[in-house]
């Protein structure tokens, strides 16, 4: 497989886990969600100590925040649905 393909599966792979748990850390409120934000961390240095250049760092961070916000806009949208039932 070609190398630069495979970066970029891998770089979408760990952004949008990462941003699935920022999403689902702040979505909580018990004291469990605090696991999701340490999951997101160790997603972040698993990533950091794989990948070393600084142009996949910065990608992984925007690409993070880019997840975060879609899932998170999702997870709302699916909850007023189920919520708001029309008559």
């Amino acid at each position: 497989m070609n190398e630069k393909l495979k970066t970029t599966f891998w770089l979408i792979g760990y952004t949008f886990l990462a941003g699935l748990m920022l999403a689902l850390f702040s979505m909580l409120t018990e004291v469990y969600r605090y696991l999701f934000s340490l999951l997101a961390l160790y997603i972040g240095i698993r990533f950091f100590r794989r990948f070393e250049t600084v142009g996949l760092r910065i990608a992984f961070f925007v690409l993070a925040i880019v997840f975060y916000l879609l899932i998170a806009v999702v997870a709302a949208a699916f909850v007023f649905l189920r919520d708001h039932q029309a008559p």
